[in-house]
């Protein structure tokens, strides 16, 4: 059980690890909209390769030019890129504009991340009275500078951006300009996480594995996550784990619940937490249950003692053993545990002790009773071997044959010696 086990665990820890991993493209500056006539730079970020071999779309279209990691643009477009290492990548919207104000954004935010907006002129040493808008909404306002940084975005931070400034390019009157609307997707640095256990009905005693799963973006691979378990939202973990994976060596019946986990980004803290599952764990019923006693026969001295010893063949869960005898209601003494044998022992045993025992085993869904045994208690007036009816009644008769034998030999030898006259009597 327990090979298989971990051969589930390893299935849950590495599924992921056979997937084919998706390409990056890189932008420098990492703008996706610039002003005619300026370059942007795309490098194809793939996986363990040494030589890489890189191919780069257009459009959809697969571009002739020489497989290069990276490429040197300024043709507005979708690109995209792809090397043997790795699937293709997402797509880079690129738009080259001619318009006098411009809103710069990064090619990827994630949450966490730090956004940061440039408002661009195309004659920056004339724009002034710049505002930021998100969804129509002013959000910031500066007199000279171009750029707005909001710290560890989240998802709520998915908006349309735009700017606007006031420009004296003809040097004779300000015109308020304004740039067009940008969408901006944040996106998530990990999907909640899905708990997965090697088994929803496990049997008590057993060991069970929970892997809390997630997946990072390619972009995010480096982020460094920790989990933590919980049952019926108490946390079963002592603190915030490295490894996905928790093992369970042995699970018992009140460990049945309703499990979840949480995983952390630590350096955003950003925490998402799993739907619960539910896990029912399942108890044996006892079965095959046999009192034995030592000494074997269940014979004993006075003042000796006697070892009931309980065993059942199967059944799960904390087991109560107790003690009987024929009789007695009351139990003569009883022990909890999960071990499938227990020990009760009757000390300094007298004629009293005497009589027929049985044991109970109850583990809450079952109770099963053994057969009954005799214990026998032998008294120390006699020696043992005339102990006992059955040894005295043929040594009584015994002593009787050899008086009949003893008195027939005498009276022989006197009429042998003395005649009739001989006194019978004195035999």
């Amino acid at each position: 059980m327990l090979l298989w086990t971990s051969f589930l665990v390893l299935g849950l820890v590495s599924r992921q690890a056979f997937t084919a991993k998706k390409a990056i493209v890189h932008l420098s500056p990492p703008w996706t909209t610039i002003f005619q006539g300026e370059k942007v730079t795309l490098t194809c970020d793939g996986f363990n390769s040494s030589i890489p071999r890189t191919w780069w779309y257009k459009n959809e279209q697969r571009q002739k030019t020489r497989s290069t990691k990276s490429i040197v643009i300024q043709q507005p477009g979708m690109y995209r890129c792809q090397n043997q290492d790795s699937t293709l990548s997402d797509p880079v919207h690129l738009v080259v504009s001619s318009d006098p104000l411009i809103l710069q954004t990064p090619y990827s935010v994630f949450e966490g991340d730090t956004l940061t907006l440039k408002c661009r002129g195309r004659y920056a040493e004339r724009i002034r009275n710049i505002t930021y808008y998100k969804d129509g909404k002013i959000l910031s306002y500066f007199l000279k500078t171009s750029v707005f940084v909001i710290p560890q975005v989240g998802l709520s931070h998915s908006a349309q951006y735009h700017c606007t400034a006031t420009t004296d390019l003809l040097q004779i009157f300000q015109q308020e300009i304004s740039s067009r609307k940008v969408a901006l997707q944040i996106q998530e640095l990990f999907p909640p996480p899905e708990l997965k256990v090697t088994s929803y009905q496990p049997i008590e005693g057993t060991p069970i594995a929970l892997s809390c799963d997630t997946q990072l973006p390619p972009q995010k691979s480096d982020t460094e996550l920790h989990f933590t378990f919980f049952r019926d939202g108490r946390t079963i973990t002592s603190d915030w784990m490295r490894s996905r994976v928790l093992q369970i060596p042995a699970i018992w019946r009140e460990d049945s619940g309703s499990y979840s986990c949480e995983a952390r980004a630590v350096a955003q803290d950003i925490r998402k937490q799993s739907k619960g599952v539910k896990i029912n764990v399942k108890r044996i019923p006892i079965s095959g249950i046999l009192m034995k006693i030592q000494p074997s026969g269940g014979q004993v001295t006075e003042g000796e003692k006697v070892v009931l010893i309980c065993s059942a063949a199967q059944g799960t869960g904390n087991i109560t053993f107790s003690w009987n005898r024929e009789g007695i209601h009351s139990s003569l003494g009883e022990k909890t545990g999960r071990s499938l044998e227990e020990k009760f022992v009757l000390s300094d045993v007298n004629k009293n002790d005497a009589g027929k025992y049985y044991c109970t085993a109850d583990n809450s869904i079952s109770s099963i009773s053994s057969q009954m045994t005799d214990v026998i208690v032998i008294s120390r007036n006699l020696p043992p071997q005339f102990n006992s009816r059955e040894k005295i009644r043929p040594l009584a008769l015994g002593l009787i044959v050899i008086q009949f034998i003893m008195v027939g030999l005498c009276a022989s030898a006197l009429l042998f010696f003395f005649g009739p006259w001989s006194k019978l009597g004195n035999c």
